[in-house]
């Protein structure tokens, strides 16, 4: 018999598209994946028929894991967003910005550009809502950073951003500001309620707290953090600390499925063994971060008509979690 499984989850953060190239790029580093690889491969292939056409594959699949609202951040997002509402699936989508030429934008100044019509042409959309995304502070100009923020503040809406992704990052962080990646944006301002930061395996004590004081929510990625060697996120202190954790697939290209339910089963593996700790991070939990907490990282008042009030009450009458470790997709009966 079935189970029935009603709560929708969130995929607060993945680059749709990417299903295109699944499988690429194997047992490699996030720098030669990105910069041998990815990236190459993204100038030959990538363009608006592109986007449009691997989005709808990916939302399909998404869709089938009982994914009922994804962040995304790639290129030619007006195509993302068109094929989302196509699809009736609630969308937060960011047009990529990075200082070097996109397959979208060749300038930075294009790129602001874009990401403004973006935001007019989709501000009363009853599926989409339009974000601002720099890639990353390796790959973004301080200016940028803080133009975009502007931008985001402007319109009210969410600032996203890969950082601390690996050890790498935080070591030429340190080297080039003589901060940790988190300080570096908290000097700037960057950091506050309406940012989401993507990844952040590489933490000190003082990132937390400064996390904690800002209210800046993570979208942990465990699948693409562990299949690029990145690192682990040190959850048990961010929980302790209250900072507002949620769950993202990031990429098919990076963690081959886009099911947030098998991400879900990752973090909470991964960090009993960790932490040396059983107990750490029940399956209770791990629902609330793959819904709820991706609703509050996105300031997504409703999904499918139900609140997060209604939502976490779905999950407090819940009596057993085990189908986070025990069920396939297929042994669930959505509703």
């Amino acid at each position: 018999m079935k189970k029935q499984f009603s709560i929708p989850l969130v995929n607060a953060h993945t680059h749709a598209a990417m299903v295109y190239f699944r499988g690429l790029a194997e047992d490699l580093p996030l720098k030669q994946w990105l910069e041998q690889y990815i990236w190459p491969m993204e100038a030959k292939h990538v363009n608006s028929q592109f986007v449009y056409e691997q989005t709808k594959l990916a939302v399909q699949e998404m869709k089938n894991n009982w994914i009922k609202s994804l962040l995304d951040m790639y290129f030619f997002e007006d195509e993302v967003a068109q094929a989302c509402e196509e699809e009736k699936i609630y969308a937060f989508v960011w047009e990529s910005l990075l200082d070097f030429p996109t397959p979208n934008a060749k300038t930075p100044i294009e790129w602001i550009a874009y990401t403004q019509k973006l935001l007019e042409k989709y501000k009363n959309s009853e599926y989409i809502k339009v974000c601002v995304a720099p890639h990353s502070i390796y790959a973004t100009s301080q200016n940028i950073l803080l133009e975009s923020k502007q931008l985001a503040k402007d319109y009210n809406t969410i600032y996203h951003i890969h950082l601390s992704e690996s050890q790498n990052e935080f070591d030429e962080c340190i080297a080039k500001h003589n901060k940790t990646p988190v300080k570096y944006m908290y000097d700037l301002g960057l950091l506050d309620s309406k940012t989401l930061l993507a990844h952040c395996v590489r933490l000190t004590d003082q990132d937390i707290d400064i996390l904690a004081e800002t209210g800046a929510s993570i979208a942990h990625c465990p699948l693409s953090n562990l299949k690029l060697g990145s690192g682990i996120i040190p959850l048990k202190k961010l929980i302790e600390k209250w900072v507002n954790v949620c769950l993202g697939t990031d990429g098919a290209a990076s963690s081959n499925r886009l099911d947030i339910r098998e991400a879900g089963k990752f973090c909470a593996l991964v960090q009993k063994g960790i932490n040396l700790d059983s107990s750490f991070l029940t399956a209770k939990q791990v629902v609330e971060m793959m819904s709820i907490n991706g609703m509050k990282a996105l300031d997504l008042k409703y999904i499918d008509g139900k609140s997060i009030t209604d939502i976490q009450k779905m999950i407090d009458e819940e009596q057993n979690f085990n189908y986070l470790y025990e069920l396939n997709v297929w042994d669930l009966d959505f509703n």
